[in-house]
């Protein structure tokens, strides 16, 4: 009831702040003149609405007081990061369970214990529709088929459908030999078709996607085919999922839920430079939402890289909006950063943290000092690297590596550092 409640919510809000793309004259023409109106209270009425539907307590992660409370009055909690952006599944039941004691699943504990997924080192592609007007189709997306527009939901912008249908996106280059793919995904139990991509459209090529409990891989034409549930599906059945996926050559495989339930090693990867997606269309009142797309080129082995250049770059340690808070999805980054550090007793390294410009610049500057700090106080506690070893630095956003223009520079600036010394 309550993932019916909170999809109504959103068919509503698409009605009432957006017409569909494929709109055009009068109600066209009306949308362009009441544009200004909508992007105004869009937010404010997306968080009304979905609030009010979905009977929910909105927490933010850190705020356990907030999660205590709505959990004694039994009322269901929506949480989000510090940016007011919803968590996905499995780190918003992190938070809820950590207020009442329960496991709250930290790097290298839990369902990240055994969780092997290490997201690329350069962002090739990213989309979170943050610069996408609500009610538009996307800007950086190209439709075949269906309707899709932009909603926010929460303080957060998502591709939002019900019918369903097929976009594509062109990359700024072709595919690389080694590459990792993402995607936030929110749909319902007992959806029947469910979210895919592909790379071609010859039929020959690898596929691999994700329902709302499950991930699967097809190695298209002479590869074997891979999927399975998660080990819990019940605690999927509404909200946000994350599925993963490392394309390594021939090799595919696709994770979710802390857990790796793909494995092809022998798929037909048509490396060229489109990325087709199939979004899934419900009957209503049901909705499908995507967003936080990101493609990047995977790296060389950490030693080899940080030995050939002195510094190695890595988007694999994550933190929570406008937090130090390590999540449990940077588990085989740091397992590869402490194992490289045992394995060389001599090595020395500078961690430095660093920021795009999105916010204060002294804010920026105080967030880097402390996740470069959080990240050599996990390493200490857990690898027993002796503290003398690892140096910290933060320099909030004043190296970036790329540009803060495009969505992909800001992501490849967002990063931890590692500096031989």
């Amino acid at each position: 009831m309550r993932a019916l409640r909170f999809v109504a919510a959103l068919m509503l809000l698409a009605l009432v702040v957006a017409p569909p793309v494929s709109a055009q004259g009068f109600l066209g023409r009306l949308k362009d003149k009441a544009k200004d109106k909508i992007d105004q209270h869009s937010d404010n009425a997306a968080q009304a609405v979905v609030d009010k539907a979905d009977n929910a307590i909105v927490c933010a992660a850190t705020d356990q007081q907030c999660i205590a409370k709505a959990k004694a009055e039994g009322k269901p909690v929506q949480v989000t990061d510090a940016s007011g952006h919803p968590m996905t599944g499995s780190d918003s039941a992190a938070a809820v369970n950590g207020v009442s004691g329960e496991s709250a699943d930290p790097p290298g504990k839990g369902i990240w214990l055994n969780y092997d997924f290490v997201p690329g080192d350069r962002t090739i592609w990213t989309e979170d529709f943050s610069e996408d007007q609500v009610g538009d189709f996307p800007s950086r997306m190209q439709l075949v088929d269906g309707n899709f527009e932009v909603v926010t939901v929460n303080g957060h912008n998502w591709l939002h459908t019900q019918d369903g249908g097929w976009v594509v996106v062109v990359l700024p280059e072709k595919l690389p030999q080694r590459f990792t793919f993402e995607v936030d995904y929110w749909t319902v139990n007992g959806m029947g078709n469910p979210l895919s991509f592909e790379t071609t459209y010859n039929g020959d090529g690898a596929t691999w996607g994700c329902y709302h409990d499950n991930v699967w891989v097809d190695g298209g034409a002479g590869g074997g085919k891979s999927n399975k549930d998660v080990a819990d599906p019940a605690a999927n059945t509404s909200g946000i999922v994350t599925c993963r996926y490392t394309v390594d050559g021939k090799y595919i495989k696709g994770y979710m839920s802390g857990q790796r339930l793909a494995n092809v090693p022998n798929a037909n990867v048509i490396r060229g430079d489109s990325l087709i997606i199939h979004i899934p269309g419900v009957a209503a009142p049901a909705q499908v939402l995507v967003s936080n797309f990101r493609i990047a080129e995977g790296g060389k082995p950490l030693y080899q890289a940080l030995m050939a250049s002195g510094r190695v770059s890595t988007h694999g340690i994550l933190f929570g909006s406008g937090s130090d808070q390590i999540q449990g999805e940077s588990t085989p980054t740091l397992k590869q950063i402490g194992t490289m550090l045992q394995q060389h007793p001599d090595l020395k390294v500078l961690i430095e943290g660093h920021t795009d410009n999105q916010g204060a610049a002294a804010g920026n500057q105080t967030l880097s000092e402390k996740r470069a700090a959080a990240v050599k106080a996990y390493l200490v506690a857990n690898y027993g690297v002796a503290a003398a070893r690892l140096t910290t630095k933060g320099y909030g956003e004043t190296k970036p590596v790329a540009t803060n223009d495009t969505p992909e520079g800001r992501q490849d600036n967002r990063r931890v550092e590692l500096v031989k010394m």
